[in-house]
Formats: structure tokens, C-alpha cells, sequence
């Protein structure tokens, strides 16, 4: 994988400020989405510039114009994992060639239920030693705010590596 001198140097230095836990404007964020109903169950999300739609399908009410809200809520957290395992193979100059994630969520539908576990497949190629890439996924786990905030909810959550075709022992 090939990244940019700027990206590289970014994402050092804000690794370095989170590590360094100093700078208490920083380590302190925040995020905001806006949300407006459209129609049935459909809704308009803004974060900043950006638009997303949520909807439910047909069958339960929605219009089916969009992914449906745990679709983005698997989604999000699989995307933070993600991007927390592309800072440190920057950060650390792994040679990594791909990656790739695909995130289940299982829940209990009734009343009250919730998200009981999540399982992420994490397949990766690439030329590092296989302990270079154990160490990835444990400090990516560390960083990701997702998965650090599901954990504390008390979420079973499950990382499984492939590691140029071969599974690697799995983390929680």
C-alpha cells in the first residue's frame, strides 16, 4: 500500500498527540450530526458538508432509498477499526499490500435488546512478520473509539486476521 508524505506525516503527528495525553483541548472531541425526517422512516443525515440517507426497507415501514440505521451503525464502527489499522501500518511503515474488513453484528430484536456481538474479518497481504501484524491488530483495537466504547458496553467483539491466506490467532 502506497500513501502520501503528507498523510504520513499526519497521521505520525496526531498519533504522537494522542500518545502523548498533554493537550487536553485535543484528547477532548466531539462529533455532530444533524438529522431530519423526510418521510415514512426515511431521514436525512448531515455531518458537516456531507449528506447521508437512512431508511429502513419497505417491509418495515421505511422507503428502501437507503441502508438502514444499523447498517451505519456496523458500518461506523467497522470503518473506524479500519481506519485505526491504516494509521499504524503508516505509522509504523508496515509493509502491508491490502486490506480489507467485513463486519457482522448480532442482536436480539426484542424490546430493550441490544447488539450482542460483533465479529470482524480482517484480511490483510503483505510481506510483514506475522508477529508485526498481531501487534497491528491489538493496537488498532486500542486506538479505535468504536470498538473501545462497544467493548466497555459489554459487547462480545471478535477480530479475526488472515494473514496472506493464514488465520491468525483472534483478539476481543
Amino acid at each position: 500500500m502506497k500513501f502520501s508524505v503528507d498523510l504520513s506525516r499526519a497521521v505520525i503527528e496526531d498519533m504522537k498527540k494522542r500518545e502523548a495525553e498533554n493537550d487536553a483541548a485535543y484528547l477532548h472531541g466531539a462529533e455532530r450530526v444533524e438529522v431530519t425526517h423526510v418521510e415514512q422512516l426515511r431521514f436525512r443525515a448531515r455531518k458537516g458538508e456531507y449528506e447521508f440517507i437512512v431508511d429502513e426497507p419497505p417491509e418495515r415501514g421505511g422507503t428502501g432509498k437507503g441502508p438502514n440505521p444499523l447498517a451505519y451503525f456496523i458500518g461506523g464502527a467497522a470503518t473506524c477499526l479500519a481506519t485505526q489499522f491504516l494509521r499504524v501500518i503508516i505509522a509504523r511503515s508496515l509493509k502491508v499490500d491490502t486490506f480489507s474488513l467485513t463486519a457482522i453484528g448480532r442482536f436480539d430484536r426484542r424490546l430493550g435488546g441490544s447488539f450482542r456481538e460483533i465479529v470482524y474479518e480482517i484480511d490483510l497481504t503483505g510481506e510483514e512478520d506475522q508477529k508485526a501484524i498481531v501487534d497491528l491488530s491489538k493496537r488498532a483495537q486500542l486506538q479505535c473509539y468504536a470498538h473501545n466504547t462497544l467493548k466497555r458496553a459489554r459487547v462480545d467483539l471478535e477480530t479475526n486476521i488472515m494473514w496472506n491466506g493464514k488465520r491468525l490467532a483472534s483478539s476481543a
